[in-house]
């Protein structure tokens, strides 16, 4: 296995992207950035978002297309034959994929994750026509099957939702073999928290090497995955209506045991989102903290109601009104590393924006060479102290 894209244009971009906050943030020159520009002209293609959605959309429309037309000459043969059928189309679009990404230069562009999601698609009638014909009555078993072809397409593209969906299909099989002993059943929210929360310290471990820049989108959108599925998994409220519904039981939902602990957790981890989000500067903790306490307010109120629906409403949409404003006015002057205005350039990007502004003060490489950026501890969403 290698990976498809090349990770020269990718490093080229992001150089690229750097270099105009830098400008914007005052902190190069517009001669210096114009260089910059030039030493790494060499990009993947990046329409904007509409772009995106529009050659995601025909993508998906010309791969389906595709597999008709395969479909009506060789099924009707064939009608037994799907399974192996969709993972040969699939495995022959592969190299329509390796052949688009290298020619047009794509990298998450619309049209090539249409292309991978398709492509893994294909595998799973097989997969299922397995399952049914081994006879086994679990379908974490085909979740478990399937998960290798995920990990290749993590490894090869590096592609951010089918990260999101590797780590969700995990914990499904986690919970299905967990479901079967009353002990691991009944200590299931636990298991799912510890687990998401190791799952995160290796991401945040793995994010400051070097070589995790080629999939940092990836890593991103796991660690806010992840970061939920904790907060869920401790969450009173959900955890008390799952207990009812895994066990068929009336609605409204009965108590739970360990109900103080779950009660605990609905605060205490939106507590712990806010205090680490203002400590290390993470947008997403500060948020998804935010997020927390808004649910541990709802969960609070689902079941000792104070005052009408109408009523906690507006005050408390007065509430985030004011304190928003405050915060604002507040943050005019920096304040613990925090400022109204947005932050240019990261803390965790140093690595590379010193070797770009080595490179764009001292100019002591040509056009040819462009930014070295190896050896060192930077990654997509991090960096170390050495670069």
């Amino acid at each position: 296995m290698k990976k498809v894209y090349d990770e020269t244009l990718l490093r080229n971009e992001y150089a690229q992207a750097l270099a105009k906050r830098l400008l914007t943030a005052g902190q190069i020159s517009k001669e210096q950035h114009e260089q910059a520009q030039k030493l790494h002209a060499d990009i993947p293609y990046n329409p904007n978002f509409f772009i995106k959605i529009l050659l995601f959309f025909f993508g998906c429309l010309g791969f389906s297309f595709g597999g008709s037309f395969v479909s009506l000459f060789f099924l009707g043969a064939f009608p037994e034959g799907y399974g192996v059928l969709g993972a040969l189309y699939g495995f022959g679009m592969i190299f329509v994929l390796l052949f688009l990404i290298k020619q047009r230069k794509l990298h998450f562009s619309g049209v090539d994750n249409a292309l991978i999601y398709g492509i893994l698609g294909c595998a799973l009638p097989l997969l299922f026509q397995l399952y049914e014909t081994m006879g086994i009555d679990e379908v974490w078993v085909v979740a478990l099957m399937a998960l290798p072809f995920f990990g290749i397409v993590i490894y090869c593209f590096g592609e951010p939702l089918v990260a999101v969906m590797a780590y969700l299909l995990s914990l499904f099989i986690i919970a299905s073999i967990a479901m079967k002993h009353p002990l691991t059943k009944a200590l299931l929210p636990f298991i799912l928290m510890i687990l998401s929360v190791g799952v995160y310290y290796w991401l945040r471990r793995f994010e400051q090497q070097s070589r995790a820049f080629y999939w940092q989108t990836a890593i991103a959108w796991t660690q806010t995955v992840v970061l939920i599925m904790i907060y869920v998994s401790g969450n009173y409220y959900v955890v008390r209506q799952a207990n009812a519904t895994l066990n068929g039981l009336p609605d409204p939902a009965p108590e739970i045991a360990f109900a103080p602990v779950f009660w605990g957790l609905t605060f205490l981890i939106p507590a712990f989102y806010l205090y680490f989000g203002f400590r290390e500067r993470r947008l997403t903790l500060l948020i998804l903290g935010l997020l927390g306490v808004l649910a541990a307010g709802s969960t609070v109120r689902m079941y000792h109601s104070v005052l009408p629906l109408e009523w906690v409403l507006v005050l408390g949409g007065t509430l985030v009104v004011l304190g928003a404003g405050w915060v604002i006015k507040l943050l005019k002057t920096p304040r613990f590393g925090f400022s109204h205005d947005p932050e240019e350039v990261s803390a965790n990007r140093l690595g590379l924006e010193a070797v770009l502004l080595s490179q764009l003060t001292k100019n002591v490489q040509s056009a040819d060479h462009g930014v070295q950026l190896g050896g060192g501890d930077f990654g997509g969403g991090g960096a170390g102290e050495k670069y």
